[in-house]
């Protein structure tokens, strides 16, 4: 847990305790500052400031007020202000008042620490505790400095101080468990863990840090079970992160078990998404796809969509590509991370101004962002745009001046025109920004500008050395040594950028950087060679074929709206046909009767959560699978759906259909729906 995060809960455990405790207290009662409090605790800290800043006009010695403001300043990362009212709160705060005097010490202490100054810290944390020994709060963030300083045998005495205190406390097991750990005692560390565990089994984070000690300690089993533990409880980001930490020889450990989860959860997509997340970081871009169509047939979301167009770009298959991410734009079309994507994929078909237009409208949607103005130049450069390009470059630069490609595309630009000078400046702006080498370096371009070769290649082979599993570091390292004149070196590393699962063949054929390397026989011999791999690679059929086939569906105009026939679990409805709906939604009447008349099961219903009333009907927001859909004679199988409180609510076609369907449009002449549907 970070300071600054520690600080902002400070605010909320400050104002939720004073105003609950604290009310015999004459300075607390006062309206502005009441009003204050009710501000603070719904959110509203401008208002809450405003009514603090009249409470102290008129009540000057009310400590808590000023010990108020000292929090909200911080959390609004005015430190120093914050400081001022926190030191004026400890003089003014009831010295009797011996929880909220621990607080004041140990909110002091927290801007002590973001200030460096450790040492008042540690000053402020220990009178904090001398204030209010087992204050759990304090007690907890002090252990935390305490562990960021690396003084984990002092943090052990502070988290065994919260254990003795409140036998049940699983920030003090943590704490001690997550001490062990960093000090490489790692039995240690999974035995506080179980206690934690063993009080609190449903406790996501005590899974997924003994899965962390289990990892070091090479018991995949263990930790890959804690983590589908851990998942299956709440996503908990820490085993989110640890399935891509298991070296290379236990993936199919790994899968296995996130296919076993798969199958006891059917209707949750999050287990293929995971599997396409981890074959995608191994660059197995084909079971990526499958994966990600698999977790789409779940629920039809656009980031499945997104990630299936990304392994085909990877792929080099950017009609495959083209059609997901277009898809994808249907169901969310002023998505910028698809605009985005559809752009790339577009300039890297050769459609270089189709790519453009794409730009154009994300930068039309967020003109203050830099990256929109960079990608753009990129592809006006490179379709020779020079001016526009020059233009977008030097916008980009003043929206963020700390972007080194910025200048490394000015500066080619410049010299594309003559200005050497100027040309040469913008080089030099790219070495100063950019000097850490890394995959996403571009420095050793600006040093071969400036003609200092050996800087250029030692830089360049930093690159490669700090991340040798990126393939596009090599694809990096052949453009570099291409535009060097050094083509061995440049075809051994295209060679091994292939080899690492580069496949993005269109671009090695248009980057102009590579355009000497293209002109030699071992070029065209590499390949060829990897052409017939990607064949090979490509030859199983996929599970899902991309034949499309035309549907006509006839639809009732409905007060402004499209309703259209459908039938779930063979029971016919008439649906609203809703492209802004996430997912198909029913009212409690149409749920209440499907369950009652037999068209839903107790299976159907996703989760294990309450699911009826005392009345034993369907409650608000509750998630059910709708195991057939027949929409005007297209069928899809667990189609998900969410029950709505409202009586009078119509029934929404939403995307969890619409998104499986294919491309769809509206013909209000002819009063028909338009499917082109992928089988």
């Amino acid at each position: 847990m970070k300071l600054k995060s520690l600080v902002i809960i400070l605010v909320t455990t400050f104002i939720c305790s004073i105003h609950i405790c604290a009310q015999p207290q004459s300075a607390m009662q006062s309206y502005n500052f009441t009003r204050a409090l009710e501000e603070a605790q719904k959110g509203n800290k401008s208002e809450a400031m405003d009514f603090l800043t009249k409470e102290i006009a008129e009540n000057p010695g009310n400590g808590y007020a000023h010990m108020t403001i000292a929090i909200l300043q911080a959390d609004a990362e005015n430190y120093g202000d914050a400081m001022k009212s926190v030191n004026i709160a400890i003089k003014k705060l009831p010295k009797k008042d011996k929880e909220y005097m621990a607080r004041a010490f140990a909110s002091r202490a927290h801007l002590y620490t973001i200030a460096g100054d450790t040492i008042q810290a540690l000053n402020d944390f220990n009178q904090a505790i001398i204030t209010k020994p087992d204050d759990a709060d304090v007690l907890e963030t002090y252990g935390q400095l305490l562990y960021e300083m690396k003084r984990y045998s002092d943090a052990n005495d502070i988290y065994n101080r919260m254990v003795a205190v409140n036998p049940t406390s699983v920030m003090g097991y943590m704490g001690l468990g997550r001490n062990a750990y960093a000090s490489g005692n790692y039995d240690e560390a999974i035995r506080q863990y179980n206690i934690v565990i063993k009080m609190y089994d449903d406790y996501s984070s005590g899974y997924s840090f003994r899965a962390e000690s289990y990892l070091k300690q090479g018991k995949y089993l263990e930790a890959i079970d804690d983590i589908m533990k851990s998942l299956s409880i709440d996503n908990d980001a820490k085993a989110h992160h640890y399935l891509f930490e298991f070296p290379d020889s236990q993936l199919t450990l790994v899968i296995t078990k996130l296919r076993g989860m798969s199958v006891k959860n059917p209707h949750d997509a999050e287990w293929q998404y995971y599997i396409a997340q981890l074959y995608q970081s191994k660059k197995k871009y084909n079971e990526a796809i499958e994966a990600a169509r698999k977790a789409f047939d779940i629920d039809a979301h656009p980031v499945f969509l997104e990630m299936i167009a990304d392994g085909h770009q990877e792929l080099g298959e950017y009609t495959q590509a083209l059609e997901a991410i277009t898809q994808a734009q249907q169901m969310r079309p002023d998505d910028l991370d698809l605009i985005s994507s559809k752009a790339d994929i577009l300039g890297e078909s050769g459609d270089i101004e189709g790519a453009i237009t794409e730009w154009t409208r994300y930068i039309d949607k967020t003109p203050d962002f830099f990256g929109g103005y960079y990608r753009r130049g990129f592809f006006e450069d490179n379709s020779g745009q020079t001016d526009k390009a020059l233009e977008d470059y030097d916008m980009a630069i003043m929206l963020n001046p700390d972007y080194a490609y910025s200048y490394l595309g000015k500066g080619d630009m410049l010299m594309r025109k003559g200005k050497t000078d100027e040309a040469m400046a913008a080089y030099r702006k790219v070495i100063e920004l950019d000097t850490v080498p890394n995959n996403s370096s571009c420095a050793m371009y600006a040093f071969l500008a400036l003609g200092e070769k050996d800087k250029a290649v030692d830089f360049m082979e930093k690159v490669i050395v700090n991340d040798s599993t990126d393939c596009g570091n090599y694809y990096d390292g052949a453009c570099f040594y291409s535009r060097l004149g050094d083509l061995d070196t440049s075809l051994a590393c295209l060679r091994t950028a292939f080899e690492k699962g580069f496949r993005r063949f269109h671009h090695v054929m248009s980057d102009d950087d590579l355009e000497a390397l293209r002109a030699t026989d071992g070029f065209k011999s590499l390949l060829d060679e990897y052409t017939v791999i990607k064949k090979q690679e490509n030859s199983v059929e996929p599970e899902h074929n991309q034949m499309s086939e035309r549907i006509e569906i006839p639809f009732t105009p409905d007060g402004g709206c499209v309703s259209v026939k459908c039938s779930i679990n063979e029971l016919p409805l008439s649906f609203i046909f809703d492209t802004g709906a996430s997912i198909v939604s029913l009212s409690q009447v149409e749920a209440n009767f499907m369950l009652k008349n037999g068209y839903l099961k107790r299976e159907d219903f996703v989760g294990s959560g309450r699911f009826v009333d005392a009345n034993g009907d369907i409650s608000e927001g509750t998630i059910i699978n709708l195991r057939d859909v027949d929409f005007g004679g297209l069928k899809l199988s667990n189609v998900r759906a969410s029950v709505v409180r409202n009586q009078k609510a119509p029934l929404l076609l939403g995307q969890s259909v619409l998104g499986r369907l294919g491309s769809i449009e509206i013909d209000n002449p002819g009063k028909k729906l338009i499917i082109i549907h992928s089988k």
